[in-house]
């Protein structure tokens, strides 16, 4: 046996050579020099024990459970279940003086319209007409501009397909979507603006909180107030405008102009200054007032102002009042 003593980074080695085989051994560590740590003792899934009363589950039954289980339900107020819809990739307003809402429908969506605004809808959707809670809620809607009854839509073709549903307006119209939940929890509409919105929004009655209001205001007593969570799909006439009051400032509107506003803006009425004004101005004896801080929307093309127009040119007395030329023979 040979012996030859080596100096290394770990200390004195000592390496013997007999025959065919060699071995080391480190007789002296430097100070500095560090031991190799030992490995961990590792535990096999067959000798690992589970805490009383804990149920360990593996992350490939979990995985497959939560595959079967699907997309969320959510239930509405009136007990419809259906997953919500995602309306930034499911949703398209098209047109442009008078436009059109175009939803696309996965297996489980519901979509809540007005009832009597379907354009169209494709193979596998379904409609039901409800009162959406009972005769006292179709009631309410009706008070507020909508029908008595309401359309849900919902989509039952097979998994990895979709279904379109189309809706359009009564009146040449601008449609506008808004997150409630991004405005507060509430938005409040004029009488019947609402064409279709997500199936967890309830439509509840909003009082105007003065006499003077109600009377004047151009809106009457009752506007349309939307809650809950989702989006909704608003119509307007004419062009659509969007103001960001600041706190306390207040902007004065026609009757008749007001399609929305949000949590947080106050609505008043206020006389028309002016004698003249009132007389000759063409826009009554009241003004509507809108006071911050929040969101306005407002309608360039009011459908009681076309339909006041129109019926100004009718003639009275029954006769056709234009002047067609009729054939001699």
């Amino acid at each position: 046996m040979t012996s030859i003593w080596m100096r290394s980074r770990a200390g004195l080695v000592a390496v013997s050579k007999t025959g065919h085989h060699t071995r080391s051994r480190v007789l002296l560590r430097h100070a500095g020099a560090r031991r190799a740590p030992s490995p961990a003792p590792t535990t096999t899934s067959s000798s690992a024990r589970p805490l009383p009363g804990v149920r360990v589950r593996s992350s490939s039954s979990s995985s497959s459970d939560l595959q079967r289980a699907g997309p969320t339900q959510v239930t509405s107020s009136d007990g419809v279940a259906a997953v919500p819809i995602d309306f930034d990739v499911s949703s398209r307003i098209e047109g442009q003086e008078s436009q059109i809402v175009t939803v696309e429908l996965a297996p489980g969506n519901v979509l809540r319209a007005e009832s009597g605004a379907m354009l169209y809808m494709t193979e596998g959707v379904d409609i039901e007409t409800t009162t959406g809670g009972g005769l006292s809620a179709g009631f309410k809607r009706m008070l507020t501009g909508q029908n008595l009854m309401i359309s849900d839509f919902r989509y039952r073709g097979a998994a990895g397909t979709t279904g379109q549903v189309a809706l359009g307006t009564d009146f040449p119209s601008k449609i506008v979507r808004l997150s409630v939940e991004e405005y507060g929890g509430k938005i409040v509409c004029q009488k019947g603006a609402l064409l279709c919105a997500s199936h967890t929004i309830d439509i509840q009655m909003e009082f105007a909180k003065k006499m003077t209001a109600g009377f004047f205001g151009g809106e009457g007593f009752v506007l349309q107030a939307l809650t809950g969570t989702g989006e909704v799909f608003v119509k307007a006439g004419g062009t659509l405008i969007r103001r960001v009051l600041r706190d306390r400032e207040t902007l004065r509107v026609s009757s008749g102009c007001l399609v929305a506003f949000a949590e947080g803006v106050e609505f008043d009425v206020q006389m028309m200054r002016g004698v003249k004004n009132v007389m000759f101005g063409g826009e009554g004896l009241f003004v509507t007032t809108l006071t911050g801080p929040g969101t306005v929307w407002l309608q360039g093309q009011p459908p009681q102002r076309m339909i006041s127009e129109i019926a100004s040119r009718v003639p009275s007395g029954g006769g056709l009042g234009l002047g067609v030329p009729m054939g001699m023979g």
